[in-house]
This record gives C-alpha cells, structure tokens and sequence, in this order.
C-alpha cells in the first residue's frame, strides 16, 4: 500500500524555481517504490506517494541531500 509523504526542503539551498523542481521529479521518479513526486519552490515541500515495502522515507532524505538540498519528514499519511 502506498503512502504519501511530505517532505520540507529546509537549509541553505532552497528550491528556487522550475527547473529545481523539475530536477528533484525526476531525481526521486528513479528511486524505486515512488509512484509519484511533486517539488514546489512556493512552500519549500516535496510531495512524494511511496510503496513502504520497496523504500523508505531516510532513502528520499538522502536522494535530496546528494542533490544539495536538506530535507526532513513534514508528514506521513
């Protein structure tokens, strides 16, 4: 069962404009379990729709943090 997880882009390298966002999406379509992802540069959040059983939330954290950003879990649901 998928689950939708927000996470809050926080630090010194914000998400700026469309092409970060773009970069992120297809960035975290890669990981395997994302059914689905949205960056926006308006509130500094990921929106990411996860298969637990195939990933999980740390992997994203990383995937951003590798990219240059700092991210942390805002919600699960």
């Amino acid at each position: 069962m998928q689950k939708s997880i927000t996470f809050q882009v926080t630090g010194n390298q914000p998400i700026v404009c469309e092409g970060c966002e773009e970069r992120i999406e297809a960035l975290l379509k890669g990981v395997p379990g994302v059914a689905k992802v949205r960056a926006r540069s308006s509130n500094q959040r990921v929106d990411v729709l996860l298969d637990p059983a195939l990933s999980v939330p740390e992997t994203i954290v990383e995937k951003l943090r590798q990219a240059g950003y700092h991210a942390n879990v805002s919600t699960a649901a």
